[in-house]
């Protein structure tokens, strides 16, 4: 991991980031849908609205995969910014690194 230009490794923590946005909104956009507008559109043949009740069908699968994904995300984000941290400060900036992870994600 020495080698890795620090921009990829930049690249790498935004993409995570993005993930977990990702994860996050899916999480809060799912279990927050209205389930009559829902089974309305799907009637109707809504392909979006048919998927979406197809992945609600198993709401306790859906949420566990979401949160699993969104937390070795998460992880892999702490492990990435601590790498830049320790690549930029040395070991002083163990803490900052910890910081401002756990405030981002």
């Amino acid at each position: 991991m020495d080698d890795t230009p620090l921009s990829v490794l930049f690249a790498a923590l935004f993409f995570l980031i993005l993930l977990s946005a990702f994860f996050s909104g899916s999480e809060t956009g799912l279990m927050t849908l209205n389930r009559y507008r829902l089974r309305h559109l799907a009637d109707k043949q809504h392909p979006g609205a048919m998927r979406a009740q197809k992945l609600l069908q198993r709401q306790d699968r859906l949420i566990g995969l979401i949160l699993l994904g969104n937390n070795f995300v998460n992880v892999l984000a702490s492990i990435l910014m601590t790498l830049i941290t320790l690549r930029i400060y040395n070991d002083t900036g163990l803490l900052f690194a910890a910081g401002l992870v756990l405030t981002i994600v």
